[in-house]
């Protein structure tokens, strides 16, 4: 594995050093962002203090939602034993409002398939993280509105689109538990960034419930 990148700041660095460790890449780190991150607790790096546990998701995404949310990185892991880790990757700036969130069981053969769906979805976020600016600039998105993604293996993910002053378009809606058939982490991902290159989508997916 490479060592951690040059310049980046000690915090940054022990964090990128973690994830090598653990196989997994960098997420999408803002520049702003990267100079503020500080390491809050063991496996808990977040650009401004938490006051709920990374596994309390719905919280994070409600008061990104309702506007409560300046713009803060977070990455974390969080788990009581190596069986029951999860990656936690939330990211709100601008307009975005990404939340991953991935079992991460240490055992094999479960570590090797969880690894792989982690670094699956952070090279989609990487994806839409660079293709939203594009996505404002074509108007499918104001500067104002809010892309919402909520990616996850761990109950139900979504993602929605808001306009500033429209409705919802909501393509996927959480719930409580996991619906069969209901979209992982990855499908989600995608969907959103679909989404923001304006490419079609089938009939199935127009407007998702």
């Amino acid at each position: 594995m490479g060592g951690a990148r040059r310049g980046a700041s000690g915090d940054q660095a022990r964090l990128e050093a973690l994830l090598a460790e653990a196989g997994l890449p960098m997420p999408p780190m803002p520049e702003r962002a990267a100079a503020r991150l500080k390491e809050r607790a063991a496996w808990c790096f977040s650009t401004r203090a938490m006051k709920e546990p990374p596994e309390n998701l719905m919280h994070y995404v409600r008061k990104a939602i309702g506007g409560a949310s300046p713009d803060y990185v977070l990455v974390a892991r969080t788990g009581p034993h190596a069986s029951a880790w999860a990656l936690h990757y939330y990211l709100v700036q601008g307009p975005l409002q990404l939340f991953l969130r991935i079992g991460w069981a240490s055992a094999l053969p479960e570590g090797e398939r969880a690894r792989d769906l982690a670094r699956d979805c952070l090279d989609l976020a990487h994806d839409l993280v660079g293709t939203l600016p594009a996505a404002v600039r074509a108007g499918k998105l104001s500067r104002a509105g809010r892309l919402t993604v909520v990616a996850t293996d761990i109950g139900e993910g979504f993602w929605e689109v808001s306009p500033v002053g429209g409705r919802v378009i909501q393509r996927r809606r959480a719930s409580l538990g996991k619906r069969r058939n209901a979209p992982g982490p990855h499908e989600v991902l995608a969907q959103a960034l679909r989404w923001c290159r304006g490419e079609t989508f089938p009939a199935s997916l127009r407007m998702g419930r």
